[in-house]
């Protein structure tokens, strides 16, 4: 006997399990109040003094490249300054990548903020800020 029922409930039920997941993601998502001030309080301690200076030195490397390859063709309006707020892992690799505001350049280059390495950072899960300016 078939019960052609239980296929609906199956997708019904594989449906409403994928939409939860993916709210529970961004639930997860931090805000850019908290990384903003987590950040802050970071780069005001000792190490996170000797740090900046060592992910300044690496950003060098590839951040403008990054920055004209995503604001090229934008728009003199759309080209708005914007924040970047990254968390490293201690294998010094993007573990969240949070950018505000959200525009088509810092959208861009938060793909490379995540593929970039960093300097391995005095602890674990160390949140760092990153202005851009465009204008």
């Amino acid at each position: 006997m078939k019960f052609p029922g239980r296929r609906f409930g199956a997708i019904a039920l594989g449906a409403l399990l994928a939409a939860s997941l993916a709210r529970a993601d961004d639930e997860r998502k931090t805000s850019p109040t908290v990384a903003r001030e987590t950040a802050e309080s970071n780069a005001k301690t000792p190490a996170g003094r000797r740090y900046e200076s060592a992910l300044e030195s690496s950003l060098d490397t590839w951040l403008k490249r990054a920055i004209d390859r995503c604001g090229k063709g934008v728009s003199p309006e759309d080209a708005v300054s914007f924040e970047v707020f990254v968390r490293i892992s201690d294998r010094g690799e993007a573990e969240e990548v949070v950018v505000t505001p959200e525009t088509a350049v810092s959208r861009c280059a938060e793909r490379d903020f995540r593929d970039a390495r960093y300097p391995h950072p005095p602890e674990e899960g160390w949140w760092v800020r990153v202005p851009i300016e465009l204008k």
